[in-house]
């Protein structure tokens, strides 16, 4: 752990590269909820690959640069005379070592990177971070719009077609699921109506009874709704 001022400073901006990673995979994966220690694991290990991953061209130019590794070994050592003596040169670098792992952690993080291979990292027989939502939803093709048909507990039905909904792995009843074009049967009733003047209706997980999926082709040439 470190012990002075510099240290802790260090030690922080070390762990960007975690914080990177998280918030670039966020803005592409659901976020599923873990643990404290969990996420500190994840955002160490990150920043500590990250780390490890830009230390390999450092440690090639040591083993070819007599100067510059006696330098490197000297700061290992405890041997901070060069960086006061060369404290703006110092300072410049660390910014960019420091920019460049953190730039490599959000990379990482990144829907390229998970679409080109980081993705088998995380598949595996039982989907983590994946809700029934999110599997029954994004089955449809491009070509295909979702009909949804809801029953709530209230005994209403409510039936449309999928515009968004919160792929949240976490089956907590706050989710919500939002329809375009609806229509709605009341509790007792025997005919639906279209909810004339309502482009949207947002539905929460928590007054679900029942909901039903069917997947429809659309023209070729026009978008599916959401």
């Amino acid at each position: 752990m470190p012990t002075d001022i510099w240290g802790v400073g260090w030690y922080v901006f070390a762990l960007f590269p975690g914080v990177a990673f998280i918030f670039a995979r966020e803005g592409h994966q659901p976020a599923i909820k873990r643990s404290a220690l969990r996420e500190t694991a994840a955002v160490v290990f990150i920043s500590a690959t990250c780390a490890a991953v830009l230390a390999i061209p450092v440690a090639i130019m040591a083993a070819c640069w007599k100067e510059f590794r006696d330098t490197l070994v000297g700061l290992l050592r405890g041997d901070s005379s060069w960086i006061r003596d060369n404290l703006p040169l110092a300072i410049a670098i660390s910014i960019i070592f420091l920019g460049l792992i953190t730039g490599l952690g959000f990379f990482l993080g990144s829907r390229w990177a998970h679409e080109h291979g980081l993705k088998r990292l995380w598949q595996s027989d039982i989907p983590r971070d994946t809700s029934a939502w999110s599997v029954l939803f994004t089955a449809a093709r491009e070509d295909q719009a979702v009909d949804v048909a809801v029953t709530l507990k209230s005994g209403a039905w409510i039936s449309g077609v999928l515009y968004a909904f919160d792929n949240d792995p976490d089956p907590h009843p706050g989710r919500t699921i939002t329809l375009t074009h609806p229509s709605m049967r009341s509790a007792g009733a025997d005919d639906a109506i279209e909810l004339e003047g309502t482009d949207y209706v947002l539905i929460e997980a928590g007054d679900i009874e029942l909901l039903q999926a069917s997947y429809r082709q659309v023209d070729a040439n026009v978008s599916p709704p959401g």
